[in-house]
């Protein structure tokens, strides 16, 4: 669990320069509270591989990734790409 925690430390400090840059308006979450949702989302993610998600699955999924600022992370990753 260690090394998990080591690697949230990572994504979390991410998450908190995003946040700082184009978070306005948008909740913060706590570094535990970062794990917990980001733990949530990959279970909900590799279900919806195997079966189709309900429509409050799927709701759920989006919220999570608004809040833990997937979508702007996507965003940037795409321009840099592109």
């Amino acid at each position: 669990m260690a090394n998990s925690s080591n690697v949230y430390d990572y994504y979390y400090e991410n998450y908190l320069i995003l946040y700082n840059l184009y978070g306005r308006g948008r909740p913060r979450v706590k570094r535990e509270q970062y794990e917990k949702l980001d733990v949530e989302l990959m279970q909900m993610v590799s279900k919806g591989e195997d079966a189709e998600l309900s429509r409050s699955e799927v709701a759920r999924v989006r919220d999570i990734e608004y809040m833990l600022l997937d979508d702007i992370a996507e965003n940037l990753l795409d321009r840099r790409g592109g």
